[in-house]
């Protein structure tokens, strides 16, 4: 996995922008095709919301030439105050065929990078491992604007087998179902069903 990091916190549609004219320099210096995949609230700022802050851009497999023009310590970091960080593959939780379900970012006039968003209600999944002010706020955010389908995100959330065996991560979709769409989730034999 690997992020791209805003170095200023707080993202704007002046920070989209910085994203945006980051990834458009990133496209012109790569010399071949590549696929890029985001999660996160990065999906949420470049398909859904260009007023949501986001301080990274959470990718999954990014080959190491990448980061070799965008990383920490590059030209185009320096310059839009982005850059792409290697990191673990641990912050996206969601079912393992999460990428069958993404949908092409088309309208950023990419000719080289095919930049792709996971489904809306796979990144709320990967929000619930942590749970965070921010991925409340987020998770919040898409349902008041009628981004979510309930019914669906049960379906994806009982698909996520790996995180369902984890307690903490069960406990945090409790918590997210009461906290922010008002409904009682509870488990029983390893299926999560609304009360």
């Amino acid at each position: 996995m690997m992020l791209i990091f805003l170095k200023q916190k707080g993202a704007s549609l002046e920070d989209y922008e910085q994203i945006v004219k980051f990834l458009t320099a990133l496209d012109e210096q790569i010399t071949e095709k590549v696929e890029l995949y985001i999660v996160g609230g990065s999906s949420i700022t470049l398909t859904i919301d260009r007023q949501n802050r986001t301080e990274d851009i959470d990718v999954v497999e990014v080959e190491q030439k990448i980061l070799d023009i965008a990383g920490k310590k590059s030209e185009l970091a320096n310059k839009y105050n982005v850059y792409i960080q290697k990191v673990s593959e641990v912050g996206f939780s969601a079912p393992n065929d999460w990428r069958d379900k993404a949908k092409q970012i088309g309208d950023l006039d990419l000719r080289k990078i095919s930049l792709y968003s996971a489904d809306i209600h796979d990144v709320v999944l990967g929000k619930l491992a942590r749970l965070e002010h921010k991925d409340i706020e987020d998770i919040t955010g898409l349902h008041e604007n009628n981004y979510l389908n309930i019914n669906y995100l049960l379906k994806r959330l009982n698909q996520n087998k790996k995180e369902l065996l984890k307690q903490e991560y069960k406990n945090n979709a409790k918590l997210a179902f009461k906290l922010i769409f008002n409904k009682k989730l509870i488990f029983r034999q390893g299926k999560a069903k609304i009360n």
